[in-house]
């Protein structure tokens, strides 16, 4: 059918129609602008109007789009979709299609390709309501009135893909270009990116991500909702009106909002309110810097910091992990996973391996162990680390030499269950421990770094804060991470001693994240990448 489809198109007696329903703050505007440089980019001649949204959920964008064959035919353009006449639907959010299918805009043999994402209307978020739309809902409507359905849950697909929320749009535009429903060569989606200049790297990387759709789809389906059972049972914050007046005041748009009210409820929840007031703090410094840079950056570093800097103050420590093994959840989820009736009795029979760092890390004192800290802008390095070599990264031979003890714990008997509680009562004890000092001392680092680079190039600041994800983690995973996000910031500051410029040391940093992130080799080709382009630069 798509073929088919194509060909139609192809025959050029007709513009090809395209209609992009979105919701304010999704970027829809910014995929229609992709969309209309890459058919300029494969040989037609575009014309388009929009109708942005405000930054809210109430404010529906829409944009549609006309590709002509010969200029001369632009004067046919219609500043308005015909009902039955769009040959190509894309949704960046799962309502808006529903919207757009409803009116009749889709041709009979018209193709959708959308996300199934949610971003809730205002009754839907009053708990008087108590329903929303699903996907479960949706999608078979949206199957019935089209030829063709390519939709997945876009944000799920930027998590899978290690990337952010803002990765989805670049995602979806990938899958509309492997899916060849446009005659355009992939290249032209591309240079279109490339062509507009907005976070080029990054939505490239989202970009090629969503060309292999059809190779992680199935992982996707298949994602794991542990997590989001446990984020809709946490209770909501009482923040101090202090805090609430500092939270308000960090709000430019309704992305930040969200993220800072989302870090709020987690990191309470993680800890207490105190502890996302040391939150607002980091990100006020980082937003005094980035703010009135541009509208098209649109506080992208900002955004980044804050979403990155909640996961990395909420660290695996032994608190946390009796929390994870201890929640009501967790039990269901294996009872559903192995499929244990209600009246069978099972158990649960956990085992840890602690090193001696994480056996000590909730004590007041310690010796750490991270001494490979690189300095970027002011080219000092360890007094381990050789000037202008890398940061090794601790071998698996290393990590198994470390004394550790071997745990076994029946979580689900009463002894096991009150042994795992009794460490969650050190939760107020946390911010005096000696791990908290240590992640601590690894976090500024990488906040100062992000300041510098802003000062510097706002791309280069954008790499440097999406950086911060590469440390994640417990135990020897936290240790290798956190010294493959050293080796990354040694790797830049080679380069740019170098004299490479700005715009290339983003590139090669872009493909050492890439790497870093492509699985569980993927920190040892990082390196290797980072140590042979630092000895081609200096040979």
């Amino acid at each position: 059918m798509m073929d088919r489809v194509v060909k139609e198109m192809k025959s050029l007696t007709t513009p090809i129609t395209v209609l992009v329903a979105a919701v304010g703050g999704q970027g829809g505007q910014l995929f229609s602008q992709w969309l209309f440089d890459a058919a300029r980019e494969a040989g037609f001649c575009p014309t388009g109007v929009g109708l942005p949204g405000l930054s809210q959920r109430e404010g529906a964008t829409v944009y549609y789009l006309e590709f002509f064959a010969e200029p001369e035919a632009t004067f046919l353009f219609s500043p308005f979709p015909e009902k039955g006449r769009v040959q190509i639907l894309v949704g960046l959010e799962l309502l808006e299609l529903l919207r757009a299918v409803r009116d009749g805009y889709l041709a009979e043999d018209g193709i959708i390709i959308g996300s199934t994402h949610r971003v809730l209307t205002t009754d839907e978020k009053l708990p008087i309501s108590g329903k929303f739309v699903t996907a479960e809902q949706v999608l078979p409507i949206l199957q019935k009135q089209a030829k063709e359905c390519i939709a997945f849950d876009a944000v799920q697909a930027a998590a899978l893909a290690g990337l952010s929320e803002r990765a989805a749009n670049a995602i979806l535009f990938g899958a509309l270009a492997s899916s060849g429903v446009l005659p355009f060569p992939i290249e032209a989606f591309r240079k279109a990116i490339e062509h507009y200049g907005v976070a080029v790297s990054f939505n490239l990387r989202a970009f090629e991500f969503g060309l292999r759709y059809r190779d992680w789809l199935p992982q996707l389906r298949n994602f794991d909702d542990f997590a989001t059972q446990e984020w809709e049972s946490l209770p909501e914050p009482r923040l101090p009106a202090q805090l609430l007046r500092k939270l308000e005041a960090l709000s430019a748009d309704d992305e930040l909002t969200s993220i800072l009210h989302q870090a709020a409820k987690w990191l309470c929840h993680y800890q207490d309110a105190r502890y996302f007031g040391r939150y607002l703090e980091c990100v006020e410094m980082v937003y005094e810097r980035d703010e009135g840079r541009g509208t098209r950056d649109e506080l992208l570093v900002t955004k980044e910091v804050a979403r990155i800097l909640a996961m990395r103050m909420a660290y695996e420590d032994a608190i946390r992990v009796a929390q994870l093994k201890t929640q009501r959840q967790r039990f269901e989820r294996i009872r559903k996973e192995h499929q244990i009736g209600k009246e069978t009795v099972y158990k649960v029979v956990d085992f840890f391996s602690p090193d001696w760092d994480e056996l000590t890390g909730l004590l007041p004192f310690g010796r750490t162990m991270d001494t490979q800290k690189v300095t970027w802008d002011k080219g000092q390095g360890s007094q381990e680390t050789k000037k202008d070599e890398l940061p090794k990264l601790p071998s698996q031979s290393e990590e198994f030499k470390r004394a550790a003890l071997q745990m076994k714990i029946e979580t689900s008997s009463l002894m096991g269950y009150l042994l795992l509680n009794v460490l969650q009562l050190l939760k107020p004890l946390r911010p005096y421990s000696h791990r908290f000092k240590k992640e601590w001392a690894a976090i500024n680092e990488w906040l100062e770094a992000v300041k510098r680079a802003i000062d510097k190039d706002y791309d280069l600041a954008f790499l440097v804060a999406r950086s911060g994800e590469l440390v994640r983690g417990y135990g020897r995973t936290r240790r290798k991470t956190l010294a493959l996000w050293r080796t990354f910031m040694a790797f830049l500051k080679a380069l740019e001693k170098q004299g490479v410029k700005v715009s290339e040391v983003v590139d090669l940093g872009e493909q050492f994240l890439a790497l870093a992130m492509s699985g569980p080799e993927g920190a040892e080709k990082a390196w290797k990448f980072a140590k042979e382009k630092s000895d081609e630069m200096s040979g």
